[in-house]
């Protein structure tokens, strides 16, 4: 059906409103440069009537419109001066059977500084933007790397590597280790070296989630999905994580119900909401923990073996920090330095003895205590170092008692005074060993002087 003359008529008057509102100024010329279309009137304050069949080089002062007729290349965003003012202008060619009929000269700033504004305008948002994007990452983000993991411990280093190695992979990595030893160091820095480092990095604690809720926790679920449930629903950690990495913190503590269903995801990478119908695709990367052996735990019968197998690709064992000796002065000296800021009359050091007694020390809270145990010292100490008596007394007397655990032999005689020369010289030789050879060090792991340490050596025949 064909359009009527008031359609028509309705229809170029919408064409007009458009043109008005959406341009500054809009010209078009045909083949031979004439105006045909004139939208210039707040600019030149020449009605359209007035111009029309004219040359546009007659209306327009500097204009190109009609060099862009010969060429037929467009010019985007030029500046042309009109009247005064540099207005942002563009020269598009109208081509037909590839030749060019005409050009439309489009004005969409009247004046440079509105562009300048809009520059400006750009650059806060973009600012906002960026300053939302760094919140979200430190709320929902890796806060560790590599550099931050200290150790001067050889089969720590090697847990580094095979770490950084892994990092570029997407394998799953387990992290086995004691209570203390830097499980979520290693997940935040494997995290932040990979590609998915500008990803979401959540972290689950399996152990801190109640059984009756971990589903609701990690699925998430559908609006109304069950008594109690919210009206809007709730996104999991799963879908929050998408594109990033999820971190199973204590994975031993996670009910054996739930492991089904997680290794589902793992193996389907799709999960769906409590309560949905819709599949929602999953792209993570997963990266548990735990401070229990869990090859134990699944000979038990406590652990699933297919989840053990899918989630322990990547193996990495972190010693204890009493398997590092080497790390625990390191560590001393290093939270030492980043409590001083903290405490203004902070120690700068430590005694020589203080240093013995934590090395001596067993640690069974690894750097997490040994952290705690230097803070404490930092309160105690009235002195420029950090000395023994500074340290909780079970650290210091356990360092005082090293060496003198013994034990009656069965074939005891009744001798006690050879017995007592024997397990005296037994103490003397232990203490120069702790000492490493140094008899004044010996003295003092020993509470007595130097002279009467050589005394009893030459009693007991021992000098040598």
């Amino acid at each position: 059906m064909e359009k009527t003359f008031e359609q028509l008529k309705w229809e170029m008057e919408i064409i007009d409103e458009f043109i008005e509102k959406a341009y500054e100024g809009l010209i078009i010329i045909d083949h031979k440069g004439n105006i045909i279309k004139f939208k210039y009137e707040r600019l030149l304050d020449v009605k359209e009537e007035e111009v029309i069949g004219r040359h546009v080089t007659e209306v327009i002062e500097n204009t190109r419109l009609h060099i862009v007729l010969k060429t037929g290349h467009p010019e985007i965003g030029d500046v042309q001066m009109i009247r005064g003012n540099n207005v942002v202008t563009s020269r598009i060619p109208i081509i037909r059977d590839g030749k060019v009929v005409g050009v439309v000269g489009t004005i969409l700033f009247k004046d440079v500084t509105e562009v300048q504004h809009m520059a400006e305008h750009l650059d806060r948002m973009k600012r906002h933007v960026k300053k939302y994007k760094q919140e979200l990452k430190r709320l929902n983000g890796a806060k560790y790397t590599f550099d931050e993991i200290l150790t001067n411990d050889k089969h720590m280093q090697s847990m580094i590597d095979i770490a950084k190695k892994t990092a570029v992979t997407n394998s799953s990595v387990f992290v086995e280790g004691e209570s203390g030893t830097g499980k979520e160091y290693f997940a935040h820095a494997i995290h932040e070296n990979s590609y998915r480092k500008y990803g979401p990095f959540v972290k689950i604690n399996c152990a801190s989630i109640p059984e009756n809720l971990i589903e609701s926790e990690l699925f998430g679920y559908e609006p109304g999905a069950f008594t109690g449930a919210s009206n809007h629903g709730k996104i999991g950690k799963f879908e929050l994580a998408n594109g990033g990495t999820i971190f199973l913190d204590e994975l031993n503590s996670m009910p054996l119900e739930m492991q089904g269903k997680l290794l589902r995801v793992i193996e389907e990478r799709e999960l769906e909401r409590i309560g949905g119908n819709s599949r929602i695709q999953l792209d993570v990367r997963f990266i548990s923990a735990c401070n229990q052996n869990l090859a134990s735990l699944v000979a038990d019968g406590k652990f699933r073996s297919d989840l053990y197998y899918r989630l322990n690709v990547v193996h990495l064992k972190l010693p204890p920090l009493k398997n590092r000796k080497k790390d625990i002065s390191m560590f001393a000296h290093h939270y030492l330095k980043f409590f001083s800021n903290d405490y203004p009359n902070c120690p700068n050091g430590y005694s020589r003895e203080a240093l013995h007694a934590l090395e001596a020390y067993h640690w069974p809270g690894n750097v997490r205590e040994l952290r705690n145990v230097v803070e404490s010292a930092i309160n105690l100490s009235t002195k420029p170092s950090i000395t023994a008596s500074d340290l909780p007394d079970y650290i210091y007397q356990t360092k005082s008692s090293e060496g003198i655990k013994f034990e009656i032999d069965s074939d005891f005689d009744g001798d006690l005074k050879s017995h007592m020369d024997r397990i005296e010289g037994e103490i003397i030789l232990k203490a120069i060993n702790q000492a490493h050879g140094n008899r004044t060090e010996a003295a003092k792991l020993l509470g007595i002087h130097r002279t009467a340490l050589y005394k009893k050596l030459s009693k007991l025949g021992i000098m040598e």
